[in-house]
């Protein structure tokens, strides 16, 4: 009934749409603001540091930022109290050539006319690095995979590193963080001071 009210009297509904559309256009600034208020809280609980253990470098001043980064992390766990990290890093960049080989064996049985038997065995490996010709003509060897420097391990020395929970929410930390297995992981208690 209403509906046909409205039919029937056009200026009632043409504010009826119009007020529609205001208040579209209202909530969907009112959720724009709560977005933006959210997104700026966001900021200052963003994650530290974030270090893929694959893609570490081996310089003594960015091993020694990544460690203060997750000495700040790790410090806002409750319970933890102060923390100082040492991170193991690998000190090499492995480089895995294509490599083709091959392999033969050969047999022999010989009787004599005695009637002794004698056994040969005769195995020969053979294999070359594959190369391939590169821009100026000249060959190089096919890389089959790079791997950069990486983290082998982290020691967490923290002032609650005494207690079972803090201990295993660093180690859960440090195992989400660094991408490590909790055998490469030690948490220890700090020393009072």
């Amino acid at each position: 009934m209403i509906f046909v009210t409205l039919l029937k009297n056009r200026k009632v509904l043409m504010f009826a749409v119009l007020a529609a559309g205001a208040l579209i256009m209202l909530l969907g600034r009112l959720f724009a603001s709560f977005s933006d208020i959210s997104a700026e809280n966001a900021d200052d609980h963003a994650p530290i540091a974030y270090i893929p253990a694959a893609q570490t470098s081996t310089d003594p001043n960015d091993v020694r930022a990544m460690e203060e980064r997750l000495e700040e992390f790790l410090s806002l766990v409750e319970g933890a109290g102060r923390v100082r990290i040492l991170i193991g890093i690998s000190a090499h960049r492995e480089t895995v050539f294509a490599v083709d080989s091959t392999a033969s064996e050969s047999f022999t049985r010989e009787e004599d006319a005695q009637g002794g038997n004698r056994e040969m065995s005769q195995r020969s490996d053979q294999s070359s690095t594959v190369l391939i010709p590169d821009r100026n003509g000249s060959s190089r060897p096919l890389v089959l995979r790079e791997s950069e420097p990486r983290v082998e391990g982290i020691v967490i020395i923290a002032q609650g590193g005494a207690d079972p929970i803090v201990r295993s929410e660093l180690t859960r930390a440090a195992q989400a963080v660094l991408g490590l297995d909790a055998h490469r992981i030690q948490v220890l208690t700090m020393r009072v001071e």
